[in-house]
């Protein structure tokens, strides 16, 4: 799971805080559930914003592999970070007062 699919974008897009977003630290919080609302499993990605768009999302640089991650533009998950240190869950990492967190619930497709 490398990315997520936001579909629509968000009908009340703020051009201001997409173009604020890019170049700045941007720590996402994901959880991963199932059809059920069962969890799955969490991730947390951490890096550079690149890219911002209304229709190909968010566009993170992270920096401990350097490989592109996209999660969906929807701007309204965003926040400004508070200071602090965030310890990565699934890493030895500590991130340092980060720009903007996000948090987003990603649910399984039903199979049928």
């Amino acid at each position: 799971m490398d990315a997520i699919d936001g579909g629509e974008h968000d009908e009340d897009w703020d051009q201001d805080l997409a173009d604020d977003l890019i170049g700045s630290t941007l720590l996402v919080g994901l959880t991963y559930v199932d059809p059920e609302g069962a969890l799955l499993g969490r991730r947390q990605v951490f890096g550079i914003v690149e890219t911002v768009d209304a229709r190909t999302g968010i566009v993170i640089r992270t920096g401990d592999e350097g490989e592109p991650f996209t999660v969906a533009p929807l701007l309204d998950a965003i926040e400004v970070g508070e200071p602090g240190l965030y310890q990565l869950a699934d890493q030895d990492r500590v991130v340092e007062n980060p720009d903007f967190t996000a948090l987003f619930t990603v649910t399984e497709s039903r199979r049928n």
